[in-house]
């Protein structure tokens, strides 16, 4: 969606993205694991009070497709706004010395199981969806020599009648809308090819 925006809906898109940042709550969950969830795309003008599970604004299309920072305890953060350029991700990883594996695939699909073996110790990963696309951090340490970051994200977009059903439901207009399936975790050695299978949970 390429919507132009006057100025005024700019500031009302910006904080509207504020709002939600600090009056919407987060998914979170321990990686490795998979988490399934919603993102809606509301349309410019909606109160942000009434705003519920927003996650990317319709039409400002100037945020980069991915970010990897690093904290002051050395832990590193990956951010994935858009599943676009996997493997320019996967150079930003191995920048900060992380092995990195990243796949995107559509229509809420994973990679089938059996393509590498998860490290047997707790490695302490989180994973979340909420304002941005979706999040994950490492801490020190949790990716070793030998060892390799594995995430697979799939994006679907909601048709029409889930667009729908969220509208009546949250009392608001939705313009659009994805349903997201993302995994996260630390593979020791080899790491196959992605066979892409429907997600399930």
């Amino acid at each position: 969606m390429n919507t132009q925006l006057d100025t005024y809906e700019t500031r009302l898109l910006a904080e509207l993205r504020r709002e939600v940042a600090t009056a919407t709550a987060t998914e979170a969950v321990p990686a490795p694991g998979r988490t399934h969830r919603r993102a809606l795309a509301i349309a410019a003008g909606v109160a942000a009070a009434t705003v519920v599970g927003v996650v990317l604004v319709p039409g400002l299309g100037t945020t980069p497709a991915y970010s990897v920072q690093e904290g002051n305890a050395g832990e590193v953060e990956v951010q994935v706004n858009r599943p676009e350029d996997a493997a320019g991700l996967e150079r930003a990883l191995e920048d900060r010395g992380i092995a990195a594996d990243i796949t995107y695939l559509p229509e809420l699909q994973q990679c089938a199981e059996g393509r590498f073996t998860e490290v047997a110790r707790e490695v302490g990963l989180s994973l979340s969806i909420g304002e941005d696309l979706v999040r994950v951090t490492l801490p020190p340490g949790a990716v070793r020599d030998g060892e390799t970051f594995v995430m697979v994200l799939s994006v679907e977009a909601m048709t029409q009648d889930e667009l729908a059903e969220v509208a009546e439901r949250e009392g608001q207009r939705v313009v659009e809308g994805t349903s997201s399936s993302v995994s996260a975790e630390v593979a020791s050695g080899t790491v196959g090819a992605c066979t892409p299978v429907p997600a399930s949970g």
